[in-house]
């Protein structure tokens, strides 16, 4: 019987995490996927390298939601994905983590009663500032198959009253994605582009609207990365939403000391990663790639929905009230790691999922 699923993704790590599915594929003639890209990250930076470089197929359907207010993008997204999913006999929408379009996607799935597939289900920072976690919360709702990452997500989602039928322990399919490019990472020349020492900078990325959108907060944030950048070069990707508040809140004197770089594509990101010093980022995906690559990660929140990061990780938590650049030093000096084994993180989760879809 063969069973056709519509693939929603619209940013930098639903890309990521949709590769490994797509390379496996062939493997499973019976399923077929059509690929919608909402245009949430639209920059050629942000998006088209990663198609490129991971092999991912050009999108079957391209929408464009650039303009307007979030809750306007939200809108037009449940809209345009309703008429997309009712156009044709899917089996079901598969979803991916927790930003604007995979909640878009969650509502015009359940609204024309199609079967809804959540991969990276049951995480919870349990704070409700952030947009992703409450995307996060109504996606678990509205699903009919979740795939979970870790422990924790099981344990949330049972704490939740999602049924256990529903989820199922396939892993972190993020930490596949590394297994299947780790041996082009060494072949980036971005150190050799940016003139950098392997061991002498620091990756640092900010990009949470809690982190932006606040002047007072983000005057912290930079404060900090100059310090840092006094004993290390801190090579800092600036995402577009961050600049943009950097510019109207008056702040650009605070990259000087920094190296601002834009954002970069799969291959090379890692590449800086594995080779720097250590990251202090408010991402979350970066807690898991750096955990798995033993390398040490500065989280720049006073939560996390990736527990498993610290308890068999390399990340640590520093929370903006409270950030002291020493300590931050600290764990960058120390926290590496030469082997990290975390349950169900290797390079068969998306073995995992076909199967079971």
């Amino acid at each position: 019987m063969n069973r056709s699923y519509l693939v929603i993704v619209g940013a930098r790590p639903n890309f990521i995490k949709a590769a490994p599915l797509f390379r496996r594929l062939s493997e499973f003639p019976q399923l077929g996927f059509t690929l919608v890209h909402t245009g949430q990250h639209f920059d050629r930076n942000m998006s088209e390298v990663f198609f490129e470089q991971m092999g991912i197929p050009k999108p079957d359907i391209q929408l464009d939601i650039k303009d307007g207010k979030p809750s306007e993008k939200i809108g037009k997204l449940i809209s345009d994905l309703k008429e997309i999913i009712a156009d044709k006999k899917y089996e079901g929408v598969i979803v991916f983590g927790d930003i604007n379009s995979t909640l878009a996607g969650a509502i015009a799935a359940s609204t024309n009663l199609k079967k809804l597939i959540h991969i990276e289900a049951g995480l919870r920072s349990h704070d409700r500032r952030m947009p992703e976690e409450i995307n996060r919360v109504i996606t678990d709702h509205l699903s009919d198959l979740l795939f979970v990452t870790e422990q924790s997500g099981l344990d949330n989602l049972l704490l939740e009253g999602v049924s256990a039928s529903k989820m199922v322990l396939v892993g972190n399919i993020m930490v596949e994605s590394i297994e299947i490019f780790r041996k082009t990472f060494d072949g980036s020349s971005a150190l050799d582009d940016l003139a950098l020492k392997a061991g002498q900078y620091v990756v640092a990325t900010i990009h949470r609207i809690e982190n932006t959108n606040d002047k007072q907060i983000l005057i912290k944030l930079l404060k900090t990365l100059n310090v840092i950048s006094e004993k290390y070069k801190v090579v800092l990707p600036l995402h577009p939403g961050t600049k943009k508040f950097i510019t109207e809140y008056g702040l650009s004197s605070y990259l000087k000391p920094l190296l601002v770089i834009e954002p970069v594509g799969y291959i090379d990101f890692m590449k800086l990663v594995m080779d720097s010093k250590g990251v202090m980022t408010d991402s979350g995906g970066i807690q898991e790639e750096t955990s798995y690559l033993g390398v040490p990660c500065c989280t720049l929140r006073d939560n996390t929905e990736r527990p498993v990061t610290v308890t068999l990780g390399t990340n640590k938590l520093f929370p903006i009230e409270t950030l002291d650049p020493i300590v931050i030093l600290e764990h960058l000096e120390n926290g590496r790691k030469s082997k990290v084994q975390i349950p169900h993180w290797d390079g068969e989760v998306s073995k995992r999922i076909l199967e079971l879809l």
